[in-house]
Parts: structure tokens; C-alpha cells; sequence
């Protein structure tokens, strides 16, 4: 059986898509299947070059990504469910309530606190967000 992680954010643009790479490169195991999506996705837009380059400067490549909208149906075929923002977790769970209890924060190990979004920034708030994102994948390292 394929374990599924999804990591959501808001535009699938930025956060969730680094999310993505690292937790796939760093945690993802044989069975283990590491997507990402937005709730408000930019439906077929690449990852914003600000956060392929704080990829690219740190050894991870999300060159190939393609923003995808979280839909009811990727979400409900998820076992795990990460979110950025605690209203990304309170939209997952209006969308799809039977999702209680494989939803969580991806800082939820951490301090449980928002990440922040870095969209439209400078590239210090990139490297601000890469920064908590790969933080808070270390916490769920003996997780997953």
C-alpha cells in the first residue's frame, strides 16, 4: 500500500512546492508517495524562480514542478495532510471534514505556528521560509 503525503499551501506556488522536494529527498521511503497542491492554486504555473533558486542553494531541485489545485478528491485519497497555515488545515477540513485526524500543521512538531508566505517578497523572505519549512521537516523526521 502507497502511503500519501500531501502538503498544501495557498497558491502551490512557493512554500508547498519546496515543501514538497525536501520532505521527498530527505523523509520519503519506498511506499511512500510526497505531492503538493494549493487551495488556490496558480493551476499549471511553475514554482516561482525565487524558490527554485533557494532550492538550487541548497542542493534540491524543484525545476520540474507544476501548481496543481488541491481538490477534494487528492485530498481525501491522502493519509497525511500538511499545511502551512492554520487556515490552509480549517479550509481542508471544510472541504473535506473526514479528513480530522490525518491533518496537521507542518510545524505541528515545532511550534505549530504559520510559515509564512514569501510570495511577491524579496529573496530573504525565500530563505526565511526555506529556512522554517526544512525546520520543521527535521521535526517529522521519526514521524513519518
Amino acid at each position: 500500500m502507497t502511503f500519501r503525503v500531501l502538503i498544501v499551501c495557498k497558491g502551490n506556488i512557493c512554500r508547498s512546492p519546496m515543501a514538497e522536494v525536501i520532505v521527498r529527498t530527505r523523509l520519503a521511503r519506498e511506499g511512500m508517495e510526497v505531492t503538493s497542491a494549493g487551495l488556490a492554486a496558480m493551476r499549471g504555473h511553475p514554482i516561482d524562480p525565487r524558490a527554485q533558486a533557494e532550492l538550487a542553494a541548497h542542493g534540491y531541485d524543484g525545476s520540474s514542478h507544476v501548481a496543481r489545485q488541491a481538490t477534494k478528491p487528492l485530498m481525501n485519497d491522502s493519509h497525511l495532510l500538511l499545511a502551512m497555515e492554520q487556515r490552509h488545515v480549517a479550509a481542508a477540513l471544510a472541504l473535506c471534514p473526514t479528513l480530522r485526524g490525518r491533518v496537521f500543521m507542518l510545524s505541528h512538531w515545532n511550534d505549530g505556528e504559520d510559515i509564512e508566505d514569501p510570495y511577491g517578497r524579496e529573496q530573504d523572505a525565500f530563505g526565511a521560509a526555506f529556512n522554517r519549512i526544512e525546520s520543521c521537516i527535521r521535526d517529522w523526521r521519526t514521524k513519518l
